[in-house]
């Protein structure tokens, strides 16, 4: 018996990046995995295929996080297949907008705010009105709340919102047994950073890391798997720093 066998999860973002490790690596203990993706159903169904071939149980759904019947149907899909919801992983995020305050558009703000905060919120309302008791919640923050960057502001406000529905879900859904956390990753050697960050700029962050390199997806997977676990029981209302020392 693995330590999560016979639960459900949902891994949000998982066709790629860390929300993928995420749901491989709760796969291999044993959770069932309902993976959500916005855009690339294939790399989800490439995600499941991978997890039914090492004997798990996984089902691709697509749902966009700024629509709230997407959010809601994601959660009816869910239960309707699995039968219950046990764990749920909030990893995807909207594209960071990089851009100093006085440049950043309606759009660009609506949609940073639509997705991190609008969409995180309805996805832990749904968590609090389906989960069975004893669950696990675990969403993602960033090190911008707690290291403000210059032409990063709307990143840091919409996840800065998050991490306040952690803190306040904590306290409402603590009778139940349920924990709720956040994640704080620190610079990851996923696809999409590796597009965004100049090979010159990776190599200065693992100078100035006290670890001296930087986070794979699998760091980070670890963490969210010792969140959703039974060890992790007395944790709650935290956000716990995956930066390497870096934040």
């Amino acid at each position: 018996m693995t330590s999560l066998s016979g639960k459900v999860a949902i891994v949000t973002g998982a066709s790629i990046g860390i929300g993928k490790s995420v749901a491989e690596r709760l796969a291999s203990e044993g959770a069932s995995i309902v993976i959500t993706y916005a855009k690339s159903a294939d790399k989800a169904q490439e995600v499941v295929a991978a997890i039914e071939s090492d004997g798990g149980k996984a089902l691709a759904v697509g749902a966009d996080f700024t629509k709230l019947d997407d959010i809601r149907g994601l959660f009816k899909q869910t239960i309707s297949h699995f039968g219950k919801l046990d764990i749920l992983v909030i990893s995807g995020s909207a594209p960071r907008v990089v851009k100093p305050v006085a440049e950043v558009t309606e759009e660009e703000f609506d949609y940073a705010f639509a997705f991190n905060a609008k969409g995180n919120f309805f996805a832990l309302q749904e968590a609090a009105r389906h989960m069975a008791d004893g669950g696990r919640i675990v969403t993602f923050s960033t090190p911008y709340t707690v290291q403000p960057q210059p032409n990063l502001g709307v990143t840091a406000a919409s996840k800065a919102a998050v991490e306040q529905f952690t803190f306040a879900l904590a306290r409402e859904l603590g009778g139940r047994g349920i924990t709720v956390n956040a994640v704080m990753p620190g610079p990851t050697t996923t696809e999409s950073f590796s597009n965004m960050v100049s090979s010159q700029e990776q190599a200065e962050l693992k100078r100035i890391s006290p670890l001296q390199r930087l986070a794979e997806p699998s760091d980070v997977a670890d963490v969210v798997a010792f969140l959703v676990s039974d060890k992790a029981g007395y944790v709650t209302g935290h956000v716990l720093h995956v930066t390497g020392g870096l934040a």
